[in-house]
């Protein structure tokens, strides 16, 4: 049996639901928390969790340390009913493939759990260079989030992999265990972790960008200046 057949056949006796929403958050911000909460919205899902990254192959070093990026998250997210931090990409020594992720998860949570990677257009657009991408939709459905600052110019291969697993809804990947593939718009706030590192390298202020428990963490340990 391939991944897929065996994560698929759970299919009509799905337990439960849960969504993984991962990246550098570096730092976390007000744009990936609303994200987050229309993401468990628009899937309808048991759990959302975010997945700080340790070392993103794709990407260069993180201006905080792991640990200062899980305690962002972890305050800015406190009492957000059904969202959690998953802190298991920040344990490895090397760098976050998400397909070894999923595949923890996978094992840690049976094949009766419907299981959805989210990503943004960024990321999706250079899919094909990621390690084992193919087998992502063994192990998982895939949401896409559309980001009006990455254009989708995915590689022909992707396009043509997906194009026969694309469900009708977000809410249709939660029926199925793994291998769904979706297109979701957000309304995303215009707000860049990026441009929230200048702000402070510069001395200018992130109010309102970021939690009031993120910019006093920010504050208190001298971050990104």
């Amino acid at each position: 049996m391939t991944e897929l057949s065996q994560q698929t056949s759970g299919i009509n006796g799905i337990e439960s639901s849960v969504a993984i929403f991962g990246g550098t958050f570096d730092p976390v911000h007000n744009g990936h928390l609303r994200s987050a909460i229309e993401i468990k919205e628009a899937l309808g899902v048991d759990e959302l969790r975010l997945m700080p990254s340790h070392r993103p192959p794709l990407r260069g070093e993180p201006g905080a340390e792991s640990r200062q990026r899980l305690a962002m998250v972890s305050a800015a997210i406190r009492d957000e009913f059904g969202i959690r931090v998953d802190d298991r990409e920040l344990l490895r020594d090397g760098p976050s493939y998400t397909v070894d992720t999923l595949r923890d998860l996978r094992a840690e949570l049976g094949a009766a759990v419907s299981l959805t990677v989210v990503m943004g257009s960024d990321a999706y657009n250079k899919l094909h260079r990621w390690q084992d991408w193919r087998s992502l939709f063994g192990l998982a459905n895939v949401l896409l989030l559309h980001r009006a600052d990455y254009p989708l110019a995915a590689d022909s291969s992707v396009n043509e992999f997906v194009s026969a697993r694309r469900v009708l809804s977000a809410r249709a990947l939660t029926a199925m265990s793994a291998g769904g593939f979706f297109e979701l718009g957000l309304i995303q706030l215009p707000i860049s972790a990026t441009d929230i590192r200048q702000r402070l390298a510069s001395g200018r202020s992130i109010r309102y960008l970021v939690p009031d428990v993120v910019a006093d963490y920010i504050a208190e340990h001298g971050l990104y200046t």
